[in-house]
């Protein structure tokens, strides 16, 4: 759902593991009327001691992003700014089968907002 407008969103994401489980792949999909789509590899980069990853979507657009894991039922990854405006997604367990995620940008400079949120259920 897109918070400031009231219009729904669905889409389906897939996820699996990648370069001998050293790597998580996820595949997102909006289903129409939206268009988003995106490749995001997920992995752990010893170096800097976090979680890093990289999303490429069907709009040209190319993010870097960095997470310190899970803490508790939240995953928190952290856009790497550059020029773009301040960007998290944010995993949120509601349960064994569900999940939420969160996408929060700064519009105006005055901080994140939500800018849209999926519910998500496992699918067999």
């Amino acid at each position: 759902m897109f918070p400031s407008s009231g219009k729904h969103i669905a889409s389906t994401m897939r996820f699996a593991f990648d370069l001998n489980g050293s790597v998580l792949v996820k595949h997102h999909a909006d289903r129409p009327p939206a268009s988003y789509r995106a490749i995001e590899t997920w992995g752990y980069d010893q170096g800097r001691k976090r979680y890093s990853a990289t999303v490429m979507d069907n709009f040209g657009g190319a993010r870097r992003m960095w997470s310190d894991g899970w803490k508790g039922n939240v995953l928190r990854w952290m856009v790497d700014t550059g020029k773009q405006p301040a960007q998290q997604f944010v995993y949120v367990r509601v349960s064994k089968d569900v999940y939420r995620v969160d996408w929060k940008i700064d519009r105006s400079g005055h901080g994140l907002e939500v800018g849209d949120t999926l519910t998500c259920r496992r699918r067999s």
